[in-house]
């Protein structure tokens, strides 16, 4: 169905997903119009072994957390409204993903990634933070998933490193490190599959991905040595000294919620649940862990953000291990598995985009160190990408979301494949 009332209905809700209009227990408008359009969507969604999948696990995790809230409740506090909320927010992130499918069908991949970063950008009004750092926590995300979104529909390279180096530097010099590195990662990305694309298909298979890898990381390194010389102001420099200083790493002193998430899965390997409090001896069990690292906990956010209600240890395998047990951790297996088939089967055929790639660098980073409320500010477009390139076809070699097509009947007879799927 490609009516024009469709496509309309496809960008509009889009949009409105991206929006991120709290009702209630963790349902937005978007994913309210998601569920209430099912029957629009649901039977073309289902056509993707992928939907499948993930569809099949949130659904198996929610259950999850529901009984190991139940039995967990026997020694600890259960909270309703966290049981209720967790539920909703991981069943609607499957809705808004099959919803984003669909409209790939209706309208095509470049329409909807459009609408959905316009959705982002409409929203800053509605979620400024309190922090004063206005660009880092306020603007970053949305204008730069706008803007590479843009980009991602013409294959100027030139063009797209210039902008991309310019979101970079304003970042940098705003103190927001780690979304200035997904800029330059990504621009890495791009230059070298731009030089490898002339090689052979093998040389861009898995060997060109480790590569590549091998590469982003030396990036990083050198991001922080120029840090570290104060070339980005020297807020930023101190920031990142203390927490190489305090944890042996900037990752590990600036994410210290880690050993925490760590020492908790210890303690509790089959999960706690999503509707739980956590005891007072998690809470000094996860104390003891971030001290151990040589952070202090006593300074009122370990018990007011981590465990001032639910458990949130800011990290999405930390959080989904804890709230439904080993189905959350398959959950993200099968996140990682599409994320990693969607850059591969990119690369492969020269058509990876900049928004593609900076989403897909988010979303790794989420994994292990954003709280599952923050990741699914940019999941749902995260994901239905992920699906399309893991899945559709390619029609030619650029880095350009218009050459990436759904599979149809038509499509098939007559697509002319860069990359078998």
């Amino acid at each position: 169905m490609k009516s024009p009332a469709a496509q309309a209905l496809a960008m509009g809700v889009t949009v409105l997903i991206a929006m991120r209009v709290d009702l209630q227990f963790a349902l937005t408008a978007g994913g309210a119009a998601a569920a209430a359009l099912s029957p629009l969507w649901f039977g073309s969604a289902l056509r993707s072994r992928w939907i499948r999948v993930i569809g099949g696990l949130t659904i198996i995790a929610a259950l999850s957390g529901a009984v190991l809230t139940m039995v967990s409740s026997v020694d600890h506090t259960q909270l309703s409204y966290d049981l209720a909320s967790r539920t909703v927010a991981i069943v609607q992130l499957a809705a808004v993903v099959g919803f984003l499918v669909w409209a790939h069908r209706v309208t095509s991949l470049a329409k909807t990634s459009v609408a959905f970063a316009l959705g982002l950008a409409a929203s800053i009004p509605l979620h400024v933070s309190d922090d004063p750092n206005f660009w880092r926590f306020t603007l970053s995300i949305p204008l730069g998933v706008l803007v590479l979104t843009l980009c991602s529909l013409t294959d100027r390279l030139i063009l797209t490193l210039s902008v991309i180096g310019a979101l970079a530097v304003v970042g940098l010099l705003n103190d927001s490190r780690s979304n200035s590195a997904f800029l330059l990662l990504t621009a890495v990305v791009l230059i070298w599959q731009r030089l490898s694309v002339v090689g052979s298909r093998r040389a861009r298979g898995w060997g060109g991905v480790i590569s590549l890898a091998a590469a982003g990381a030396a990036i990083a390194m050198l991001l922080q040595a120029a840090i570290l010389e104060g070339y980005f102001g020297e807020v930023t420099q101190a920031r990142t000294a203390e927490q190489i200083e305090r944890g042996g790493s900037v990752v590990v002193g600036g994410r210290p919620e880690l050993a925490a998430s760590m020492a908790l899965i210890a303690r509790y390997p089959w999960g706690l649940g999503s509707g739980i409090k956590a005891s007072y001896d998690d809470v000094q069990t996860a104390k003891s862990a971030m001290a151990g690292i040589g952070y202090d906990p006593n300074n009122g956010y370990v018990e007011r953000f981590m465990f001032g209600t639910g458990i949130e240890v800011h990290s999405v395998i930390g959080d989904f291990w804890i709230w439904f047990g080993l189905a959350g951790t398959a959950l993200v297996v099968a996140i990682l598995i599409l994320l990693g088939t969607a850059i591969k089967r990119g690369y492969v055929a020269g058509a990876l985009t900049p928004v593609l790639v900076y989403l897909v660098l988010r979303a790794l980073w989420d994994l292990p160190f954003s709280p599952f409320d923050s990741a699914l500010r940019l999941w749902p477009l995260t994901l239905s990408l992920g699906i399309a390139y893991a899945s559709y076809s390619f029609t030619r070699a650029r880095a350009d979301l218009n050459v990436i097509v759904p599979f149809t009947a038509t499509a098939t007879a007559t697509r002319r494949e860069v990359v078998a799927p």
